[in-house]
Order: C-alpha cells, then structure tokens, then sequence
C-alpha cells in the first residue's frame, strides 16, 4: 500500500472556506501532512473517527528530529472528531522519505485526516 498524501487546505483572513475534505488513512501506512517550511501553530490537524459504534485510537508518530520521542496516541469517539496543533520539533521528520512531514496512523482505516494551514 502507500501511505495518504494529506493536501493542506490553505485560509486566508477575513475569507470563508469550505471545511477540506477529510481522507482515510492507509490501513497500513497511514498518512502524511506536508510541514515543510511552516512554523509551530500554522496546521490544524482534524481527525475523525467514521465508524458506526466503536472508538478508533489515531496515533501522530513522533519524528526523527532529536525532540521526536514518544507517539501521540488520540482516543476518538465513534462519529466524533477532534483537533490538534502539534509541535514540529517533535513530530515532523527531518530526514528520509518522509522529511518535513508529520505520519499519522490509525487502528483501523475508519480514521480520518484533514489539514488546515491558518494565514
């Protein structure tokens, strides 16, 4: 499989815009929102869960920066979604395939990701 290409929907001020699409995460590779040259507090993460009945675990992988040590793992509700703003000294990937992206992973492919870019 390969992993979801997560497009940041870019807002300008003072103009309205349609909430993005949310994409399913790869059942096995997950997805990947593009942090390159963006400071900390600039990317809305939304994440939800579309199962019927059950709570799903999102989990933001850490990076592999210095400050990358531990995973994020998000507890969401059946049909819920939450939102996070993360640190890029400790997700995003400074070197590899992935550099200047933050992975997310879900249990199952019923979770779901968008990314929002605030002005």
């Amino acid at each position: 499989m390969a992993i979801t290409s997560i497009t940041n929907k870019k807002l300008k001020l003072n103009t309205v815009e349609a909430m993005p699409t949310a994409a399913a995460v790869d059942a096995t590779d997950g997805a990947s929102v593009d942090y390159s040259n963006k400071s900390d507090g600039r990317i809305l993460l939304i994440l939800e869960n579309a199962h019927g009945s059950a709570s799903k675990t999102a989990t933001i992988k850490k990076g592999n920066g210095l400050q990358g040590v531990a995973d994020l793992e998000i507890e969401i509700a059946s049909g819920a979604k939450k939102c996070i703003v993360v640190e890029s000294g400790k997700f995003v990937n400074v070197s590899g395939t992935n550099a200047g992206k933050v992975i997310i992973t879900g249990s199952s492919a019923d979770i779901k990701v968008s990314a929002i870019e605030l002005p």
